[in-house]
């Protein structure tokens, strides 16, 4: 009995890795956007309260996972890593073969 083939699409792995890639950016700048535009529209009110909201932002400077931000990163990495190893060893398998046939 013959096992079974694996098979992956290497194109669509690099599309799922760009989107990866995208979506951990948007996440960042929607983070920080978010808060720095709050706090541009904001700066025309004087009150106390436009003051605390505006403390509150600043203090909101950190808010955004930075673990999940590097675990995404990370996974993101190793998966683009995974896919050059495997484009580079079809590339070698695919030059034996060559050399074999000719």
């Amino acid at each position: 009995m013959s096992k079974p083939d694996i098979k992956i699409d290497m194109d669509s792995f690099q599309s799922t890795l760009d989107l990866l890639k995208n979506s951990i950016d948007e996440f960042k700048s929607y983070t920080t956007s978010f808060r720095d535009n709050t706090r541009d529209q904001l700066g025309s009110f004087k009150s106390d309260f436009i003051d605390k909201v505006d403390a509150l932002l600043d203090n909101m400077k950190n808010d955004m996972n930075t673990d999940l931000v590097d675990k995404l990163n990370w996974i993101h990495q190793s998966g683009q890593s995974i896919l050059d190893e495997m484009r580079r060893s079809d590339e070698e398998i695919s030059s034996v073969i060559k050399g074999a046939s000719s």
